[in-house]
């Protein structure tokens, strides 16, 4: 059932759908009709930019839910803010990738003014996740490597992000599914604003600190070395370390050139990895002789009691 047949509903249809939803357990007064319209609801505030234009607020429409990006009451009459919003809708619209937030539209709402509808993603930071120290090798090989992959097919589309960052990619709660989010800063050579350089100084490439600096993949590459060298201190992993120092190499002439020729370590090399150590370990070889030592003692046992 598409938005038309959904606005075209009689009277008589919103009854007859909602019998399938209310048993007679449920209680009669509840009130199915926003399922409905086309109108969002249950609006609420999720997040304000402290230092920057934006706000963002979760919704519901025909049962699910969204998350809306729009301007602060004080920007929304700001051709500037406006036009930036505008940008990041386009951009956004344009990718279609596993690894990336999808952008679903772009419309004004009562109270909000223009919004971004954005994929809602039940999930958290990664900069959070970092924190919880629950990282292990393999899954810090899985979440680089989905990065990688998102942000190289940004590159392909001609798109910088410009602000990659652990605070701008969440992590599913079901499978460590990485989304790539915000592309507040993001830039492409078909727009004309946003043109300074933009992102968050740890994570900035150094070129980009220069006034003439120019977005590019090289700086994007950059922070996902930055990145990656904090996921390879969460999960231990050296392998992966090697990888992010190359990719956070000052000059950017001796950084990776795009991100689809780096060849990122497997997770099931790591898992390999993880049970040879347990193989080479004391641990193991303790086991060892424990099972040694019983067994001797049952075939003696067996031997001076043969009819047993």
């Amino acid at each position: 059932m598409d938005k038309g047949d959904i606005d075209n509903m009689t009277k008589a249809d919103v009854n007859e759908s909602s019998s399938y939803l209310i048993s007679d357990e449920t209680d009669s007064r509840l009130d199915f009709g926003g399922l409905f319209s086309p109108r969002f609801s249950n609006i609420m505030p999720l997040y304000s930019s402290t230092h920057g234009s934006t706000e963002l607020y979760t919704a519901t429409r025909y049962g699910k839910r969204f998350v809306l990006k729009g301007l602060k009451e004080q920007y929304r009459s700001n051709p500037i803010y406006k036009m930036a919003l505008t940008k990041e809708f386009e951009i956004g619209i344009l990718l279609d990738h596993p690894s990336i937030r999808r952008t679903l539209g772009f419309e004004a709402v009562d109270g909000l003014g223009d919004v971004i509808i954005l994929e809602y993603i039940d999930g958290l930071t990664l900069e959070t996740l970092m924190k919880s120290e629950k990282l292990t090798s393999a899954s810090v090989r899985s979440i680089s490597k989905q990065i990688a992959d998102g942000l190289d097919y940004i590159h392909t589309k001609q798109v910088f992000h410009r602000d990659l960052k652990p605070s701008n990619i969440l992590i599913s709660h079901q499978g460590l599914i990485v989304k790539i989010i915000d592309f507040n800063l993001s830039d492409s050579n078909e727009f004309i604003v946003l043109k300074n350089p933009a992102g968050s100084r740890k994570y900035m490439a150094p070129e980009q600190l220069t006034p003439d600096a120019k977005p590019s993949a090289a700086s994007d590459i950059y922070s996902f070395g930055v990145v990656t060298r904090e996921l390879a201190e969460a999960g231990r992993d050296d392998n992966l370390a090697d990888i992010a120092a190359k990719c956070s190499n000052p000059d950017p002439n001796k950084r990776p050139q795009s991100l689809s020729v780096i060849k990122l370590p497997s997770v099931q090399s790591s898992a390999l990895r993880a049970v040879s150590g347990f193989l080479a370990s004391k641990v193991l070889t303790y086991i060892m002789i424990c099972v040694c030592l019983a067994l001797a003692a049952l075939i003696s046992y067996l031997l001076i009691n043969p009819h047993n």
